[in-house]
């Protein structure tokens, strides 16, 4: 649901609210039973929830989950090491490399998702985007984000409160900064 959709929504059940409430006042008016006005109560009361429900959909992951003055990482892991690719698959050092970057790329591309989820609390979608990031990165290499990923994924299972969980993203953004400065092509020097 985008923000237009959930703008929409929340004027809309602001209207039925007001209308509402008129109905209500007018039969508490005309004397009938008091049933017409505690139902409009109710009502007020369900929409009330739905527009706090809405309202915190809108805030940010951060804003959210944030809150938790964990220090990040939570746990040091050595650097990341991609010998696993050359050793056990054969890859030169070069194409364990490439599959490196290859992996930075799929991590980037699927934080977005792994962070909506967290904000709809869905731990399916974590736990198949994680697992699969976690073997990709097991098999090339161990450390760094590799450890993150295992931790990550063994949150997800245990079903972690989404907190702990949000801490386990951020030790994972920490480990791809690493992996992004740790395997960057080097910048060629201007001769002076």
């Amino acid at each position: 649901m985008n923000a237009i959709d959930t703008t929409l929504l929340v004027t809309l059940a602001i209207g039925i609210l007001i209308i509402l409430i008129i109905y209500s006042l007018f039969f508490a008016k005309a004397g009938l039973t008091k049933s017409a006005q505690s139902q409009a109560e109710s009502l007020k009361s369900m929409l009330d929830e739905y527009a706090q429900k809405v309202q915190s959909v809108e805030c940010t992951i951060d804003e959210k989950f944030g809150s938790l003055d964990e220090r990040i990482p939570t746990k040091q892991y050595a650097p990341y090491n991609n010998s696993r690719a050359v050793d056990e698959m054969g890859l030169s050092q070069e194409d364990a490399d490439a599959f490196v970057s290859d992996l930075i790329k799929a991590i980037e591309v699927e934080i977005p998702t792994i962070e909506e989820a967290i904000m709809t609390q869905d731990y399916k979608v974590i736990e198949e985007i994680v697992h699969t990031i976690t073997g990709s990165a097991s098999t090339l290499g161990s450390g760094g984000i590799s450890s993150a990923f295992i931790s990550f994924y063994a949150a997800v299972q245990h079903r972690d409160s989404f907190q702990k969980i949000y801490v386990q993203l951020q030790n994972v953004k920490y480990y791809l900064k690493e992996l992004k400065e740790q395997f960057s092509e080097p910048v060629p020097k201007a001769d002076a």
